[in-house]
C-alpha cells in the first residue's frame, strides 16, 4: 500500500464533515488503536465512547484521519483501515503517533493542503489565494465563485463560513481564554505549531507568513517535491513550478524563492543522487531519476522523521 495518494481532479471537493472541530494532537492516535480493534469503529453507535470524545467529535477524528491519509474506508463496507502512513507514523513504535514533532506536523499539512479532494478551503487558501491576505468574508466569496465556475456543489454562505474558521482554528494558537476552559479544549491543532498564519492586530484579516520555516526537515521537502512529480507525471520540474505552482513546496509550505533554492541544493545528497538540482544556461530545474519508486516513500518520510530526532 502506497502512502502517495494522486490528486483527484474528477471529484468535487467538500466542505464540511470536521463538524467545525480543528485536528487535536491525540485524535489520530485514538482512532489508529481502535481501529485495530474495532474496524466498524466510525458505523458505530457507540464510537465517540471508544474513543472516549463527544459524539460530534468522533465524526470529526473520521473526517481527519481520511484527509490526513493515515486511515480510509474499505470499498463496499462500514469499515475503516489504516494506511501504510497511518501504520508508519502513528504505532506505538511509529515516526510520531502524537504529532509532537516538526515533521510529524509539515507531513499532515502536506497531506492536507496539496490534495483537492479532501479539505478543499485548506486546499484552496495555500495554493490558490492569490494574495496572502484573507478574511472569512472574502475567501468564502472567492471559494464560492471557484467552486461554481467548476460545476461544483456551490457551500451556502454559513457552509463556507465554518469550514474558513475550522482552517483558522488549525493554524493559530488558541487564546489563554479559550485554554481555559477545559482541558480537552487546550490541546490545539499540531498545525498551529507550524507558524504559517497570523491575525494582523485589531483586525479580521488574517496573513500567510513566508519565510525559510527552519524546522522544516529537507526530506520532506524532497518527499513533497517526488509527491508534486509523480501527481504531474514528470521527472522534471522548473523551479519556477517547484516554488509558484499549484501544490507546489514553495506556495503549500510558505517558502521563499531563496530558502527554498538553497535547499534544492542539498536535494543530491539527501536523495543519494536520484534528484538533482541543475542551473544550466539559465534554466533552473530538478530532475528525479525513477521517480516512481515507491520505496523512496518511506526512506525519505524516515529521513525526515530522523532529522527531527536529531535536531
Amino acid at each position: 500500500m502506497t502512502i502517495f495518494r494522486p490528486l483527484k481532479t474528477s471529484v468535487a471537493p467538500t466542505f464540511s464533515g470536521h463538524e467545525t472541530f480543528a485536528l487535536r494532537g491525540n485524535w489520530l492516535k485514538k482512532a489508529y488503536d481502535s481501529l485495530d480493534q474495532y474496524p466498524n469503529l466510525f458505523a458505530r453507535p457507540d464510537a465517540f465512547i471508544l474513543l472516549g470524545v463527544g459524539k460530534n467529535m468522533a465524526q470529526s477524528i473520521r473526517y481527519w484521519g481520511r484527509v490526513c491519509g493515515v486511515f480510509d474506508k474499505k470499498p463496499s463496507s462500514h469499515a475503516y483501515i489504516s494506511t501504510e502512513l497511518g501504520h508508519r507514523l502513528l504505532a506505538d513504535d511509529g515516526w510520531d503517533p502524537f504529532l509532537i514533532t516538526p515533521a510529524g506536523r509539515w507531513l499532515l499539512h502536506w497531506q492536507i493542503t496539496s490534495r483537492l479532494e479532501g479539505a478543499y478551503t485548506w486546499f484552496y487558501t495555500f495554493n490558490l489565494l492569490r494574495r496572502g491576505e484573507f478574511t472569512v468574508a472574502n475567501l468564502g466569496k472567492s471559494i464560492q465563485e471557484h467552486a461554481q465556475a467548476h460545476s461544483w456543489g456551490v457551500p451556502s454562505d454559513t457552509t463556507i463560513s465554518r469550514d474558513i474558521e475550522c482552517m483558522i482554528n488549525c493554524y493559530i494558537r488558541p487564546s489563554r481564554q479559550q485554554i481555559d476552559r477545559a482541558v480537552e479544549d487546550a490541546l490545539s491543532c499540531p498545525l498551529a505549531e507550524l507558524g504559517l498564519m497570523q491575525q494582523l492586530p485589531g483586525q479580521n484579516t488574517f496573513h500567510l507568513i513566508v519565510g525559510s520555516k527552519p524546522d522544516l526537515p529537507d526530506a520532506l521537502l524532497a518527499y513533497a517535491i517526488r509527491d508534486l512529480m509523480i501527481s504531474a507525471g514528470r521527472e522534471t520540474l522548473a523551479l519556477s513550478d517547484l516554488a509558484y505552482g499549484e501544490r507546489s513546496p514553495g506556495k503549500v509550505f510558505r517558502l521563499d524563492e531563496d530558502s527554498l533554492l538553497d535547499r534544492l541544493q542539498r536535494l543530491e545528497e539527501i536523495t543519494e543522487g536520484r534528484a538533482v538540482y541543475a542551473d544550466q544556461a539559465g534554466i533552473r530545474q530538478v530532475q528525479w531519476s525513477n521517480v516512481s519508486d515507491q520505496a523512496e516513500d518511506f526512506s525519505l518520510l524516515d529521513r525526515a522523521f530522523n532529522e527531527a530526532v536529531h535536531d
